[in-house]
């Protein structure tokens, strides 16, 4: 079974060049209603028992081993794709280096906890693929952006300092006082399931808006280019946040 169909490597350029000018790019509808349905049975056999709580699966091999997010992430098509995107970005070789892949469910009270919750990814591109998506109300979770809103870093330490300042609680809530406040507004996008939706995590200040508790919020994230790949510092900042994120 195909779970992905319109991945083109020839359309690097065009959408590195929409994430340049607007802060984002999209492939419409390239997960397969298969694809698509065969995600959606594995979440269900996630949560099975888990009750309605926050939960997130980082790409480790006895988590996702013959899941959709392990067929997805090791397709060569894609691979491909993302690799040559993150090298066109960085302006060099990345063959060394591998995709990360997570899944995100945002549901229930918990799931209030981790919206709004603004950070900068660790790799130069960000690829969501939106599984399940509320398609009605105000809180439907929707991707919250500010765009390539700093350069790629040559220092690790102050890429850490600026993570720091920026993803700590205090900073947070002013942010998100602020938007509703209507001080500064961030990018919104309100994802449609099977489009795979493209970014600068390293560059991008972003998060999920608030999703009813009511219902489900289940994305799979894929992560390709640490500019800063093989420091120790940063293997221990993405240790740490894989534990914060659970």
């Amino acid at each position: 079974m195909s779970l992905i169909t319109g991945i083109d490597p020839h359309s690097v350029p065009r959408l590195i060049q929409d994430i340049e000018t607007q802060g984002y790019a999209v492939v419409e509808k390239a997960v397969t209603e298969e694809g698509l349905a065969r995600f959606r049975q594995w979440i269900e056999e996630v949560s099975f028992g888990a009750g309605q709580r926050y939960q997130a699966i980082f790409g480790d091999v006895e988590k996702i081993d013959r899941t959709p997010l392990a067929d997805l992430s090791e397709n060569a098509d894609f691979r491909q794709l993302m690799r040559m995107m993150a090298e066109k970005t960085l302006q060099r070789s990345l063959a060394d280096q591998s995709v990360l892949a997570v899944l995100r469910c945002v549901q229930g009270e918990s799931g209030k906890r981790k919206s709004n919750a603004f950070h900068y990814d660790a790799s130069a591109i960000t690829m969501l693929l939106p599984i399940e998506i509320p398609q009605q109300g105000a809180a439907r979770g929707d991707l919250l952006l500010f765009p390539n809103l700093r350069r790629f870093r040559t220092s690790v330490l102050l890429n850490v300092l600026e993570k720091t300042l920026m993803q700590n609680g205090l900073s947070r809530r002013l942010l998100s006082w602020a938007i509703k406040q209507r001080l500064v507004k961030p990018l919104t996008l309100h994802l449609q399931p099977g489009n795979l939706y493209f970014f600068y995590g390293y560059r991008s200040f972003h998060a999920n808006d608030a999703c009813d508790p009511a219902f489900r919020r289940a994305t799979a994230l894929f992560h390709f280019g640490d500019p800063h790949y093989g420091s120790l510092l940063t293997r221990s900042i993405v240790k740490m946040n894989r534990l914060l994120a659970k």
